[in-house]
């Protein structure tokens, strides 16, 4: 129940993510369009254009074009274009009295604010897409797949316009001040910017996460043994040795004897190996040598002298041989 209860507060709070930067950017576009509070108040940078021909005293850049300062309102004309660049030199069609840095860096300027333009309304499809998208993969996770990669771009595209603007903003306001005349940034409109950058990294970041966990969860659905398979599977596992039809192990040409097997005869393990009889020392270790090696050659014929000892290892040769043939 908590699970169930953790996931879905994530889902609420990654839709409303959604909806919020939807919202945010929208509130960027519609910039210049409206004389109405609180979107007259949003503008990239305000600047001092006095002396400037075919330039008011106070000028605004917004998303669509340079407006005019009157009373604190932000007053457009009709002359308002997309993807209007911060560049004074094409906005009042003149190089009198313009800083210089603007006549120097025009293709800065002009080139920095047109892709922003253009990556804002990108990015602001991607996103609607995918809110949209979002809303209707409650009732089914096919499509999740789906969002994850229109989220991914619509990511991309947002955090690109909103750095490319922000580089076109402050040049611009190093420009006027360099020409001894002011400038301010428009905290509001840029801050709705840096939001929306915040919000849509974490929505691709949540999506990733949904995305990840739920084809894990898919795949152990699928194959219940693979959990398991990967709890056995590792470094310090040690794999049981095989049985034969009898429940014994199997033994292959270098495998030890097994302990609990008595042999009251020397056993041939291999071609140049061999076991120890009845009654020799147990404690002895066993000594195999590879196939490779050549057998050793054969054990002269038992003696019957009685000065040499008593031997505590024979070999039987043949089947024929007789048991009480004993070397002593």
């Amino acid at each position: 129940m908590a699970k169930f209860s953790t996931r879905l507060f994530i889902k609420l709070v990654t839709l409303l993510f959604f909806a919020g930067n939807v919202l945010l950017l929208i509130l960027t576009i519609i910039s210049g369009t409206t004389q109405h509070y609180p979107v007259n108040r949003f503008y990239w940078i305000e600047a001092d254009t006095d002396g400037i021909p075919n330039a008011s005293s106070l000028t605004r850049w917004t998303f669509w074009g340079a407006c005019d300062n009157i009373n604190d309102r932000t007053v457009c004309s009709d002359n308002l274009a997309a993807a209007y660049p911060i560049s004074p030199v094409d906005n009042f069609h003149t190089e009198t009295n313009v800083p210089h840095k603007f006549v120097s860096n025009r293709d800065a300027f002009y080139y920095l604010s047109r892709f922003s333009f253009c990556f804002y309304w990108i990015a602001l499809a991607f996103i609607g897409v995918s809110f949209i998208l979002y809303i209707l993969s409650w009732c089914s996770e096919v499509i999740l797949q789906v969002i994850f990669i229109l989220m991914a771009f619509g990511c991309v595209f947002n955090v690109c316009a909103v750095i490319l603007q922000t580089a076109a903003t402050a040049m611009a306001k190093r420009a006027f001040k360099d020409g001894d005349r002011k400038a301010t940034i428009g905290a509001a409109l840029m801050g709705i910017g840096w939001a929306s950058v915040v919000v849509s990294i974490w929505e691709f970041v949540a999506l990733a996460v949904w995305f990840t966990s739920d084809k894990i969860r898919d795949h152990y659905r699928n194959n219940p043994q693979s959990l398991s398979e990967k709890r056995h599977n590792n470094f310090f596992h040690r794999d049981t040795e095989p049985l034969d039809m009898q429940g014994q192990p199997v033994m292959d040409a270098y495998s030890p004897a097994p302990p609990n097997v008595a042999s009251n005869t020397a056993t041939m393990v291999n071609p140049g190996a061999y076991t120890a009889a009845e009654g020799a020392n147990t404690s002895l270790p066993i000594v195999q040598e590879p196939l490779t090696v050549p057998a050793p050659a054969a054990a002269p014929p038992p003696e019957t002298n009685a000065h040499r000892g008593i031997n505590f290892f024979h070999i039987r040769r043949t089947q024929k041989q007789n048991p009480d043939d004993v070397s002593v």
